[in-house]
């Protein structure tokens, strides 16, 4: 009932505005995305059609209306179409198994902002560390967590904590987690950080995913340096207190070719425990997935400030197929496309 009076309360507030008490600076702020998404996906292990192509295309609606002063709501409508032709292995939403297509208000909430701090509350979408234990950018009605995220600079320390909750079908147990981390520059040209998490499994997801336990702590560390006016390195090494396949490690260096291009390629390696996983989505590493070591390589194209092309590649080797999850079971390369447009 909480949840459901929450979502209304917000999506009200987002969409009527809170009435016309405010002036222009207080308006009610919209954008969003379109995404058309094509790849094509070679699994030379997998039983059946080795070889899958599939085509989508994904809205994405934002709203932010103030109610008072520092305290503002916010709400998040998606809508995605998957080609009937092409099969659902390519979606994003949580949804029936031949459903190619989804909407919903999947992010609402409140924001509010005092004495330096910041916070969030409600459904939203979150990324630990530098993405490779968890890394949220699903849609969908039970895809988000619900959560309080607080933010804060203390000293030189950007510090951010988050305790959050699943929103699973109605009968599934949710998981909890609860997170501290922090980012610091340690030069004008390099950052570090370091995040530490708690996961309380629900019955559900471990018997989903085969899992030896309910209570798991992860610990990264990562970081961002400047190798010259063109050249980025990142990287994130992670590992959780499960006693087996517990370690991950991943780093991309993105290289500036002109003013609207730039070139990504990394390496990565993750073993099958060493994220954070999800009743609905499997393991929820950044990276391609759990249980694999590969590379890729990605090149973006900006054609003006709300437009945008990006290609990519990426191969991976699957490190143990007798792996407890199950989550993934043959090698992959896939060829992604994205065009994405901005309003």
């Amino acid at each position: 009932m909480k949840k459901s009076l929450l979502m209304a309360l917000t999506a009200s507030l987002v969409l009527t505005g809170v009435g016309t008490a405010f002036a222009a600076d207080d308006a009610v702020k919209i954008d969003g995305t379109i995404t058309l998404h094509y790849r094509t996906q070679h699994d030379p292990q997998r039983t059946g059609d080795k070889t899958r192509n599939s085509f989508k295309s994904t809205v994405t609606l934002n709203a932010e209306a103030p109610i008072a002063s520092n305290l503002d709501a916010y709400a998040r409508f998606t809508y995605q179409n998957i080609s009937k032709d092409s099969g659902n292995f390519a979606k994003d939403f949580i949804g029936a198994a031949d459903d190619n297509n989804n909407a919903a208000l999947d992010a609402f909430g409140l924001k509010y902002s005092n004495a330096g701090y910041s916070y969030v509350i409600g459904s939203q979408a979150l990324t630990l560390g530098g993405g490779i234990a968890y890394d949220n950018g699903f849609i969908g009605k039970h895809a988000l967590p619900y959560a309080v995220n607080v933010s804060k600079k203390v000293g030189a320390v950007n510090l951010n904590t988050i305790a959050a909750k699943t929103n699973y079908q109605d009968g599934k147990d949710d998981d909890k987690f609860y997170v501290l981390q922090g980012t610091t520059a340690v030069s004008d040209k390099a950052t570090v950080g370091a995040m530490l998490a708690q996961v309380n499994y629900g019955k559900d997801t471990v018997a989903q995913w085969n899992l030896k336990t309910d209570d798991v702590t992860l610990f990264s560390v990562y970081g961002t340096r400047q190798l010259s006016d063109r050249t980025s390195l990142s990287a994130e090494y992670l590992k959780s207190s499960v006693s087996y396949a517990n370690q991950g490690f991943q780093a991309n260096v993105t290289r500036k070719l002109d003013d609207k291009n730039k070139l990504t390629t990394g390496v990565y390696y993750i073993q099958d425990q060493a994220n954070i996983f999800d009743y609905n989505l499997a393991d929820m590493s950044g990276t391609p997935n759990s249980n694999t070591k590969g590379g890729l390589i990605i090149w973006n194209h900006t054609f003006d400030k709300n437009t945008s092309l990006t290609v990519g590649d990426f191969n991976y080797k699957v490190l143990d197929k007798s792996a407890t999850s199950q989550t993934v079971t043959s090698d992959r390369n896939r060829f992604f496309t994205n065009v994405s447009v901005k309003f």
